[in-house]
C-alpha cells in the first residue's frame, strides 16, 4: 500500500517555520498604533496649514498682512487676533479654527501645542505632536512641525 501524507517531522518543521515568520512579523503589525496616530497627525497639521492660509487671505484682502498686531473677521466666532496675517499661537484662537475633541486633543501653551496624547507635552521635543510656531516678520511664513509617535 502506498499511503500519502506527511510525516509528523515535517509537520513540526512546517509550524516551526511558522512559529519564526509570526515573531518577526508581530513586531511590525505592532507597531502600527505609532503609525496610525502620526497619520492623524499628519491630518490635523493640514487642517492647521489650510486654516492659516484661510486666515492669512482674510487678512490679504483686508489689507493687514504686513502689522504686528491686528484682527480679521472669520465666520468660527468673530475677530481673530494675528500677526503678520497669520493666526497668533494661542490655544482658543485654534480650537476656534480647528473645531477638534478636545477628547482627542491636547493644546497646550508651549508655543501652541496640539498633541494626540491626552497628557499635554512637556517640551517641544515630546514624541507624538504637532506645534505652530509663528511667523517672526512680515513675508515671512509660519512653521508647522510634526513630531512622530513612537
Amino acid at each position: 500500500m502506498n499511503f500519502k501524507g506527511f510525516t509528523l517531522i515535517e509537520l513540526i518543521v512546517v509550524i516551526v517555520i511558522l512559529g519564526i515568520l509570526a515573531a518577526i512579523a508581530a513586531p511590525k503589525f505592532i507597531n502600527l498604533n505609532a503609525d496610525a496616530r502620526t497619520a492623524t497627525l499628519q491630518g490635523v497639521k493640514a487642517t492647521m496649514q489650510g486654516a492659516a492660509a484661510k486666515v492669512y487671505s482674510k487678512s490679504l484682502v483686508k489689507g493687514n498682512q504686513k502689522e504686528l498686531n491686528s484682527h480679521v473677521n472669520i465666520e468660527e466666532g468673530g475677530e481673530l487676533a494675528i500677526t503678520f496675517g497669520y493666526p497668533l499661537a494661542n490655544k482658543v484662537d485654534w480650537q476656534r479654527l480647528l473645531s477638534l475633541d478636545v477628547a482627542d486633543f491636547n493644546y497646550d501653551e508651549l508655543g501652541d501645542v496640539i498633541a494626540s496624547d491626552v497628557t499635554p507635552p512637556t517640551s517641544l521635543t515630546d514624541p507624538c505632536m504637532v506645534y505652530y510656531v509663528k511667523p517672526a516678520s512680515a513675508g515671512s511664513k509660519p512653521s508647522f512641525i510634526l513630531n512622530a509617535c513612537i
